[in-house]
């Protein structure tokens, strides 16, 4: 990964042969109040952007600026949950005359370039949505508050919110048992937040008596993919499983479109079961079984933290289990 060198004014002053003042001046947005020429603003925050200039936010704090303007830095553009997460921030952030500036990665590993509009842009603080990953590129921001939406601990982040995964995998196990399922096939990436849904739901299959294999650690481009696989696999065994326990609702469906594929029917021959209830998840058919993830309080409680930041901390909030027809069956017309 590329470094992030600690460029100064004074940096980019000599780099285009210009008075450090001048350069402050730029960037701090006086530039053509004072008659400064267009080019030679352009030219400033041309070399402050391609450099990887940061501001100092003491000093603008000095001078009592604040831009009411949040950094929303999305691990992953292709998960449907974050897209479920950027519209309720939106939403509060709205209600709370606060602007948001969205930057993201590719296969949640950053790049310079990714991050160029934080460098760019003056932000109060900085919302990361998604759990773990690296975390090196925040160095960059010390002086600001970072918050998460996601597991992971760290000392740079100063609060973060995420679902219980413990609670959710004791409702799905529950649920499922109560429909008279006991062997049950996790479905899962090789990734440590899908290990972490794994641990939990293996802890509680062995509490509740029953049985659970998983998919094996295979590197799949999406969760679609390894779910339809995994599907796939598991016929061709012969195994006999009864229910999936899918990582992803997006991992579920591509378990659905598999069974659908081999003539199985959901949930009479296998109940299918998601993970965060993105908003296709009712829409699919059958309708998905999924735990609903508590976004709502997840984007209040940060954007609470972020305008009035406290003591910080780590919280776990319950999800709610949404039975739906791929583990209940379809209801029939009387």
């Amino acid at each position: 990964m590329q470094s992030f060198g600690k460029v100064t004014q004074k940096d980019i002053a000599k780099k285009l042969d210009v008075s450090v003042s001048l350069v402050s001046r730029v960037l701090s947005g006086q530039g053509e109040k004072i008659g400064i020429s267009q080019a030679k603003i352009k030219a400033v925050m041309d070399a402050a952007r391609e450099s990887h200039y940061v501001p100092v936010s003491a000093a603008l704090a000095l001078k009592g600026k604040k831009t009411r303007t949040l950094g929303i830095v999305v691990y992953d553009f292709h998960d449907p949950f974050f897209t479920k997460l950027i519209a309720q921030l939106q939403s509060l952030a709205h209600e709370m005359d606060y602007s948001l500036l969205l930057v993201g990665f590719v296969n949640r590993v950053p790049d310079p370039s990714d991050l160029a509009p934080l460098y760019k842009h003056f932000v109060d603080g900085i919302i990361i949505l998604g759990s773990y990953g690296q975390l090196d590129w925040l160095e960059n921001f010390s002086n600001l508050p970072i918050v998460r939406i996601g597991r992971g601990d760290d000392e740079k982040i100063s609060y973060a919110i995420s679902v219980d995964e413990s609670d959710a995998a004791e409702q799905i196990v529950t649920h499922l048992k109560s429909l008279g399922k006991r062997k049950f096939f996790y479905v899962a990436r090789d990734m440590i937040i899908h290990e972490l849904r794994w641990n939990a739901a293996l802890a509680s299959s062995k509490k509740s008596s029953c049985e659970i294999l998983r998919s094996s650690k295979k590197s799949y481009d999406n969760d679609f993919d390894a779910g339809y696989a995994s599907a796939i696999n598991v016929v061709a065994s012969g195994e006999d499983i009864d229910s999936f326990i899918c990582s992803t609702d997006t991992a579920a469906m591509g378990v659905i479109r598999a069974l659908y594929e081999v003539g199985k029917k959901i949930p009479e021959d296998y109940a299918v079961v998601g993970f965060d209830d993105i908003p296709s998840a009712a829409k699919y058919i059958p309708a998905i079984t999924s735990v609903r993830q508590p976004v709502e309080i997840f984007a209040q409680k940060v954007m609470e933290f972020l305008v009035s930041p406290n003591s910080g901390g780590q919280a776990q909030i319950k999800g709610t289990l949404i039975p739906r027809e791929s583990s209940l069956g379809r209801k029939k017309n009387i």
